[in-house]
């Protein structure tokens, strides 16, 4: 069905999009958030983007007005207290719906660290008493597996246990409000769903359930109010449930997604049914960026407690500034806590929390935010029939997006989207069907969901019958990965992977604690690139997610919907990747078939990359007529060096692209240049990959500065500092270079901490792994390269790729522009003068270079990288939009161009004339190869 943006808005009109005045929220959103210009933003639930108003408001507020320490005694002081108190009431009154005369009966503790840092509290301060629990048969904390892993560990989704063992090592590998009980020795039970938790409450129940029968200390629940990855919400009538099913129950409820964009209603339920704790974030409701250096309230989180439950929160031994009237120095030591105001029996709840000097200037940025939204949104229901009815919109927009059928068949179509849900059972599990006939006391009725819809990208079937197998959910399934990098470059900004909630992924895709473990202890970790499980049938290891916030608009559905249509619908001709079943040649029979090979064509290019993610070296007939050396971790000095920063990289940094690094074999030097800076010179180690001594390199004490004497070259000597590095989800050894080259490039890069670093001489940290048959034998050695030794390209590919994007440009669904090969950072670049079809190098398994033969690992993945351009070093769409479409292989679902290769030393030759011991390769030797028969090798196997 085609939706124009006229009539969208038409049908929105009375739905609360755009707060009744959709001009006045258009000028509103151009005044109030310029960093949204040009980008889609979809992920207001990870955080809001930053209005401009509050932020000069708040500026201008502390700086004609004195705001100090409110635990002072001046006359600045006093009126802060006063102005935060003031604050306090309005988070109850206008962020959960309390009546004033029922203030007194609520408490507000402000939390550091946001709603992580506020079930840490609880956690902290809870009476977990597990000599009563293993008395009693109680058990000390239940929760729903579909939680946020704030709420519960990422690694066990067990249906209930008590007293659980540690999964994965001590206790403090584990996170969140679990953590604490299993690290107490508490027992704690874990739910699938939320109403087999509310069976295990009535079965805890007292048989008399009067007030006077009630334990002494309850089982604490918790529960998220909104599922922070697929906005299906519970709310508070899940609450009152919990309350019924066992009186003496105790409720934490995490509301930081619920209360992004919605008012959670204390007042509108039972006293006796209100949750007892309910934490969340400031940043999720209101903005996200601090304003400078001046506090805001990205680190503000909320407690709010209900003061007939604070007695439960006393058990913790620590004691800070501001919770005290007076100690004792020396034993017997002792504390008073400290005195109540006036007319109060007890400190409040936030005096015994709240320990040392709390954020005041965020809290008052708090109460500008809170003048801001009501002032320019009507106040947060407000945003909440803003989003949701966006929402609605993109789930019945991409719930009817269809891959087309086959031209043979007559059916309609299969789904491009699949969505996640959270807190149902599974139809596979055996609770489905036993909840429909659970009474209606234990039944539950969630909420209409938040603005938060989570989804997996369906591939389209196969065109072929035949070409359907055994259940391999890399064929069916678009992996999390490619879709984020693919919006990256589109200025979509969405979030994919675990979405640290590994229960309700996991729930999707059937992962078993077992394959969890397994994958644990194979190094998999929440943030790294991997899309899929090892082990059939390849169970997807992330979802994705698109939310809705304040600013968000119907362009914004649009151009998602749009998007997905555009790259991931099938639509138009796609490159099937051919794979065949695995080959088993002796050595003999590959030297015989490679000296009759099938193809002859020339070396065009070789590249040197000396510096990770910088510049290429292009290596030169005129200036290395025999050639440059081969090792069998790659080309001589090939990413022998990298830049190293917190969070650098290329990905990043794209004017790394711009410093230009050359070696110079018979100088033994590298030099660095970069436009308008001084030449850099390091003496290289001796024959790095040779594991000899290398020579002097820097003083640790010499500095740069721009105004060095351009004609003299940086004299270096040495600097001994060793220590690990990450780089690319594994963690290598490293030796700094110098730090007057740190200063050289982290000028040039305008970074304060850069610095240069390489791998010990003779070390390979890290190990090239690929299936199939190049992956049987010994681990291949590299040293900083991403995957393999060596990367080939042909320039008739790369000709294919760019009469796409011309094509597609012209047919106003791409940007024109001519993709160099430069783009894909190979090492070598076949020229092939037209005599060879393009992508023929995807189906090769030996290949000879001069005397110097190749053999396949397979294909290679392309990321962000190719998305700078090599020349300019800024970000460009192309190629990766373009390769996503054409080049997406059908069986792991990545995005391939070039195959991967390593050294075959053993079936190599030395040719005449080469005088030293070094095999080498050279510009303009033949390139002889021939295709693949039978060989399924390579990682696109993955």
């Amino acid at each position: 069905m085609v939706h124009t943006r006229q009539d969208l808005l038409k049908r929105l009109e009375d739905d609360g999009y755009a707060y009744g005045d959709l001009d006045a929220f258009e000028r509103s959103r151009r005044k109030e958030y310029p960093s949204l210009k040009d980008t889609v933003y979809l992920d207001y639930a990870a955080s809001p983007p930053a209005p401009v108003t509050p932020i000069r408001r708040f500026g201008s507020t502390i700086a004609s007005s004195l705001y100090t320490n409110p635990h002072s005694a001046s006359a600045s002081a006093a009126a802060t207290a006063l102005l935060v108190d003031r604050v306090r009431i309005r988070v109850l009154t206008e962020l959960f719906g309390i009546e004033k005369p029922h203030l007194d009966k609520w408490d507000v503790v402000f939390t550091p660290g946001g709603a992580t840092s506020g079930i840490r509290m609880v956690g902290e301060a809870w009476d977990w008493r597990t000599e009563d629990d293993k008395s009693s048969g109680r058990v000390g904390l239940r929760y729903l597996v579909e939680s946020h892993t704030r709420c519960a560990s990422p690694s066990i989704s067990c249906v209930e246990k008590s007293a659980m063992p540690l999964p994965f090592g001590p206790p403090h590998s584990l996170v969140g409000l679990r953590g604490i009980a299993l690290a107490r020795s508490s027992s704690v039970a874990v739910h699938e769903t939320p109403s087999s938790l509310l069976q295990a409450a009535r079965r805890s129940r007292p048989a008399c359930a009067s007030t006077s029968t009630l334990p002494s200390l309850p089982t604490l629940y918790t529960y998220p109010a909104q599922c922070n990855a697929t906005g299906a919400r519970l709310g508070l009538r899940y609450c009152s449930q919990i309350k019924k099913a066992d009186p003496g129950a105790i409720v934490l409820v995490d509301a930081a997604a619920y209360c992004a964009t919605n008012v959670l209603n204390l007042g509108s339920v039972n006293e006796d049914e209100a949750p007892d704790f309910v934490v969340g974030s400031f940043y999720k409701i209101f903005i996200s960026r601090s304003g400078g250096n001046i506090g805001w309230p990205t680190s503000l989180g909320f407690l709010i407690v209900h003061r007939r439950s604070s007695h439960h929160l006393s058990s913790t031994p620590f004691f800070g500034g501001g919770t005290i009237s007076s100690l004792s120095l020396f034993p017997p030591f002792g504390a008073v806590p400290r005195t109540p105001p006036f007319g109060f029996s007890h400190p409040t709840v936030h005096q015994r929390l709240e320990m040392g000097t709390i954020p005041y200037l965020e809290i008052i940025a708090l109460g500008e935010a809170m003048d801001w939204l009501q002032e320019t949104c009507g106040g947060l229901r407000e945003v909440g029939r803003h989003t949701g009815a966006l929402r609605r919109l993109a789930e019945e927009m991409l719930e009817e997006l269809k891959h087309e059928a086959p031209l043979q068949e007559s059916e309609e179509g299969t789904k491009a989207l699949v969505q996640h849900r959270a807190f149902e059972p599974l139809t596979s599990e055996p609770a489905a069907e036993a909840e429909d006939n659970l009474p209606p006391d234990l039944q539950v009725i969630p909420e209409p969901p938040g603005p938060t819809l989570g989804f997996s990208l369906l591939s389209p079937p196969p065109f072929r019958a035949g070409d359907v197998q055994a259940r391999d959910f890399r064929q069916t399934h678009v992996g999390h990965v490619h879709l984020s990098r693919l919006a990256a470059v589109n200025g979509i900004s969405l979030r994919t992977g675990g979405l640290c909630n590994t229960g309700v992924w996991t729930r999707a895709f059937g992962v078993e604690d077992e394959e969890l473990r397994a994958l644990e202890l194979a190094g998999r970790a929440c943030w790294d690139d991997e899309e899929y499980s090892p082990y059939p049938p390849y169970r997807p290891l992330g979802i994705a997610r698109i939310s809705f916030g304040a600013a968000s608009t119907v362009d914004d559905v649009l151009a998602f919907v749009d998007f997905v249509k555009r790259f991931f619908v099938r639509g138009k001709e796609v490159v099937e990747l051919g794979v065949a079943p695995p080959a088993k040649h002796a050595a003999a029979t590959e030297r015989v078939e490679m000296d009759g090979g099938v193809h002859r064509v020339k070396l065009g290019s070789l590249m040197l990359y000396p510096i990770k993610s910088c510049a290429a070296q292009p290596i030169l007939s005129a200036t290395y007529p025999t050639g440059w050396p081969l090792t069998p971790t790659g080309l001589l000095y090939d990413r022998e060096f990298m830049l190293v920063d917190p969070s650098s990289g290329q990905k990043r940094y794209p004017r790394m692209a711009l410093i230009q690094p050359s070696v110079d074999l018979a100088q033994g030097v590298l030099t660095v240049k970069a436009k308008g800076m001084v030449d850099l010179v390091l003496a290289l180690p001796f024959l790095g990959s040779t594991g000899l001594a290398t020579p002097p390199l820097s003083r640790a004490s010499s500095t740069f500065t721009s105004s060095s004497d351009p004609g003299s070259p940086l004299s270096l000597s040495p600097v001994l500092d060793h220590k690990p590095t990450l780089l690319c989800g594994a963690v290598i050894p490293s030796t700094r270079v110098s730090s007057l080259a740190d200063s050289w490039f982290s000028t040039f890069l305008s970074l304060p901490s850069i610095e240069l670093r390489r791998l010990p001489p003779g070390s390979a940290a890290r190990h090239a792994h690929f299936e199939g048959v190049a992956g049987r034998g010994v681990p291949l050695p590299l040293r900083l390269s991403n995957e393999s030794p060596f990367l080939l390209v042909t320039e008739a590919s790369t000709r294919r790729v760019n009469e796409w994007i011309e094509r597609d440009a012209g047919a106003g669904s791409g940007e024109k522009g001519v993709v160099r090969t430069s783009a894909f950072r190979p090492n070598f670049v076949v020229d092939d003068l037209g005599a060879v079809e393009p992508f023929w190098e995807d189906e090769v398994e030996l290949v000879r270079i001069g005397g110097q033969v190749f053999a396949r690992l397979g294909r290679c993945r392309r990321c962000l990288m190719v998305a700078v351009d090599q020349e300019t070093g800024l970000k460009t769409k192309e190629p990766l939009s373009t390769l996503s479409q054409y080049r997406k292989s059908t069986t792991s679902g990545r995005i391939e161009f070039g195959v991967h290769f390593y050294w075959r030393e053993d079936l190599s030759t030395q040719e005449e004339g080469e005088g030293d011991r070094w095999r080498r390769v050279k510009v303009g030797d033949e390139v002889a190869f021939r295709l693949r028969r039978d060989g399924k090798t390579g990682k696109e196997t993955d």
